[in-house]
Order: C-alpha cells, then structure tokens, then sequence
C-alpha cells in the first residue's frame, strides 16, 4: 500500500492530508472489473489513517455498496465514473437506505465527510413501460379522468436492483460539490437525520419521462442545510424536504441559486411529514418544464410554518397521466395519509415574486379541517396555456379553499387567448375562506366568449378588497355567493371596462353582507 501526499501536484485539495488513489489498491479504471473492494479498502485506510482524500483518477469504476466513513474526502476526478453495478449481490444487505433499498454511496453517523470532484455518478437505472399495475390512490381522479379520455394505461416501472445513489443517516458537516449524479432508478441523493449539510454545484439526471421514483435531492429531519448552485433534471421531485419521524424537524433550511426540471414538483415539502419543518427559503430559482413547480403537501400532523418562496420564475408542462402534478405552478394542499392520520398545520408561507406559467390550477386548500393560515402571495404574475394532454384537468387559474388569513398583492392572471380551454372559468376562485385581503389585482375570465366573474366568492367571511382592474375582455369583476358570506367589503378603487359590472351576487346573499368602501 502507498499513501501519497500528493497535494502539491492537486491544488484542488482543501488540506494536507494524505491521498488514497483506489489504483494503488487494485481498482483498474475498466468497467469490466468490479472495483467495489478496491474502493473500499481505500476508505479503510484512510478512516485509520485518521482521514484523508479518496482518489478516483480518470476511469470507469463500476461498485456495489461503500462505505464512507468521517473525516473522508472522496474526490471523483474529472473523467472518473463510478457506475452502480445491476448485481444485486453487489450491495450490503445490512447499508439500505429507509425502504430496503441498495445504496451505492452510504454512510452512517460520520462527520466532516466531503464529495467532490468534477467527476460522475452513474445509477444505470434501467425501466420497463408496461399496463398500470394498480392505481395509486393520491391520484385516484386524475387517473379516471385520463381513462375516461382514453389515455393509454401503461407507465415506466423500475428494474431491480432498485438503487439509490446516495444515502447519508445521522452525519454531520457533509459537503456535496460539483459531482454529477446520473440515472439513480430511486432517490438520487437523499441524507437523513443529520445536520450542517452543504450541497453545492451538483448536476443532478434522471429521464424525465422514465425516471418515476428517482427524485434529485431529499433531505429528510434534517438541519442547517444549504443548497446552491444546482442544476437538477429529475423524473420524480427535484428538491423535497422531507420528516418521516415525529422527533426529527426540518429546519433552517435554504435553496438558492438552482435551475430545475422536473416530472413531479420541483421545489417541494413533504409528503412525509411527521416531524415540524420551518425556518425555510427557497429563493433566487428557475423552474423550467416542470409538472408542477412549488408545493407543501401535509399527510402526516406536522406544523409546516415560516417558509418562504421568492423570485423564482416557472414554467409548467403536464406529464402523462401517473405523475404527481396537473402542470400547476403552486399547490399547498392539508389532508390525512390515513383515516387515523393525524392532522397538521399549514401557517406563515410567503410567496413573494413569482413569474409563473402554467397549464393546472394552482391551489391552496385543506381538504380537512382549518389548519392553513397567514398565507401571502405578493407579485405574483400567473399565465394560463392550454393542457396538451387530452385529460383535462384545469378550471380556474388560482383557488383558495378553507383557509384562514390569506393575504394577495400585486397579482395578476392573464390566459391565452389564441388556443383556449372549454373548462376554463374564473381567475381567483375562493370558497370557505375567513380572512382575505386583496390589494392590487388585474386579469380576466378564462374564456372572453363566457360571462363568468373574474373573482368569485362562495361563503368568503372577514374580506377586503380594493385596486381590482378587470383587464381587457374582463366580464363582471366580482360576484359574491353563498348564504354564509359577510363581513365582504369592496373598495371603489376598483376598475372595470365601461359598461362592465364590478359587482354582482347570488339571490342568498344580504344588501348587509357586503359593504362599498373608500
């Protein structure tokens, strides 16, 4: 065995300490030749020495399951790859990741453990497209709308071995830099109950039509984590903060700097949701052809708060039919996993400069319960296109549904107007909310041929509105229903075409109900 202290000849090593290249310890560089023992007797050597970097020069390295161990800095080079072998027996039974999965890059309660290099990590991740096994339930009515429009019921499914690239558990000041991750067939990276995590500059890959399950970046109970710097193309979530423990919150978290695609949501909280999440940012990103772009998802009881979404542009396309997401540019939505579920919180969420494109409605609901509250939306500018898809799923541009407190300035809605939908409607639609504020609106109906209202209010209690201005073609700007609507004041700052009507209301709703202001 040779140890080399070769930081002279590599100015990219961050310290003096000893280099482990896996060629001095059998490893050929030929894919033919399975490197898992090599490799890991170079980590070996380097956890004994007391630490040290784990060199992979120029090659084709193919591995089962390693072991990274404190102290470690396992540098891929520029032209290395480290490919996860399709031989199951290749990966440790006793290092999976939370579901039995195999790992090809694990580690368990180590510290001050780095992965850099300009090298790659390739899951080889292999698909079949075959007839729908069984429906999955979260999308029980998407997929009936999709069969009843007669879309073919067939998806992508994983090949065994179903490898993740990368599973981290109960580590501490882990940096990721400037690798690639390529076609994981399950989650590409995803470390868990740890804290100062570090992840920068990565370059994330999974096919976007193929890759179900094999989501770009989890962070799971996880905090003080910084990600940065990443370009992630993923078929399932790009980023997703999960808690699957109800003693393990997510915290202090932000997300800067990235661009993204993907087939399910591209910035994401949830599903697992046990354990608390808050103090989070996601800021200064771009969406691009993503099913849906940003979402919290509550199934489990947890309290979702202080989370902030600003200066992101998005683009939303649909995906075929088994993918989360109607081409949605927003969704936070409370419900339960389970009939004994417990049920969560959804509070103090900012969406703050958002330039959306979309085909979906986005939302924010609570399907049970009143657990959503204090929710901002501030220079938000959403255009709806059409769904190229034959299921149809789109109605109105943006609802609100039983939520408190929700709070929206400076939007604006607009639709395309050379290529339409028959189901399109209205551009805020809001039904069971106590507590909205609108200042600074403009937009329109979905379809300039129909007379709905832009705004429509169905038992909307405690609102104010004012600087409404119905853009061109704007029908009636803001009709009022339901018995139980009241405490409804409208500002006369308001603006329509001439011969347009501001406001119009059903036959159960009270002169006293609603109140002109200046």
């Amino acid at each position: 065995m040779r140890i080399l202290f070769l930081f002279f000849i590599f100015p990219f090593f961050l310290s003096a300490q000893p280099v482990f290249n896996v060629k001095d310890f059998g490893a050929t560089g030929q894919k033919s030749d399975l490197a898992t023992a090599a490799i890991q007797s170079a980590i070996d050597a380097a956890a004994a020495a007391g630490g040290g970097q784990v060199y992979l020069p120029p090659g084709d390295y193919l591995s089962g399951t390693l072991i990274l161990k404190s102290n470690i800095t396992f540098w891929v080079e520029a032209g290395a790859t480290l490919f996860a072998s399709h031989q199951e027996e290749a990966y440790s039974p006793d290092h999976r990741d939370l579901f039995g999965n195999p790992i090809l890059l694990y580690a368990k309660g180590a510290n001050h453990l780095s992965l850099r290099g300009k090298g790659v990590i390739d899951g080889q991740a292999i698909r079949e497209y075959r007839e729908l096994e069984k429906v999955d339930r979260f999308i029980e009515r998407e997929t009936e709308i999709a069969r009843e429009a007669g879309v073919e019921m067939k998806m992508y499914y994983k090949v065994k071995p179903i490898t993740g690239l990368l599973f981290f558990t109960g580590c501490k000041d882990v940096t990721l830099e400037d690798l690639s991750f390529v076609e994981s067939t399950f989650w590409t990276v995803h470390i868990e109950r740890s804290q100062r995590i570090y992840i920068r500059g990565l370059y994330v890959y999974s096919d976007l039509e193929k890759g179900v399950n094999a989501d770009g970046i989890d962070i799971t109970a996880c905090q003080d984590v910084v990600i940065s710097d990443c370009i992630v193309i993923t078929g399932d979530d790009a980023i997703c903060l999960k808690s699957k423990y109800k003693d393990g919150p997510v915290e202090n978290v932000t997300v800067s700097n990235c661009v993204l695609s993907s087939s399910s949501t591209a910035l994401k909280i949830g599903t697992e949701t046990s354990g608390d999440f808050r103090h989070i940012v996601f800021s200064n990103c771009v969406v691009r052809n993503s099913n849906r772009g940003l979402s919290i998802v509550v199934r489990d009881g947890a309290t979702v708060s202080d989370v902030l979404f600003s200066d992101i542009t998005i683009e939303c396309n649909r995906r075929h039919f088994n993918w989360w997401g109607d081409g949605d540019p927003i969704w936070v939505v409370m419900l339960k996993r389970y009939e004994r579920s417990p049920v969560g919180k959804i509070e103090n969420v900012r969406f703050q400069n958002i330039l959306a494109t979309g085909v979906g409605t986005s939302r924010i609901e609570s399907r049970v319960g009143r657990g959503i509250k204090g929710i901002s939306l501030t220079d938000v500018s959403i255009h709806m296109l059409p769904e190229d898809a034959p299921d149809k799923r789109a109605t109105n541009a943006f609802e609100a549904l039983h939520v408190d407190d929700i709070n929206i300035q400076n939007m604006r809605i607009s639709w395309a107007s050379d290529s339409t939908e028959a189901q399109w409607k209205h551009a805020l639609y809001l039904d069971e909310v106590h507590g909205f504020e609108l200042d600074g609106f403009a937009g329109r109906q979905g379809l300039l041929t129909q007379d709905e209202p832009v705004i429509q209010l169905h038992q909307v209690q405690d609102a104010l509105i004012s600087e409404v201005e119905g853009t061109a073609g704007a029908s009636t700007l803001i009709h009022v229903s339901g018995a139980e609507s009241a405490d409804i004041r409208i500002g006369r700052s308001n603006r329509r075409e001439k011969g347009k009507k501001l406001f119009s209301k059903g036959a159960e709703v009270g002169k006293k109900q609603v109140l002109f202001v200046k």
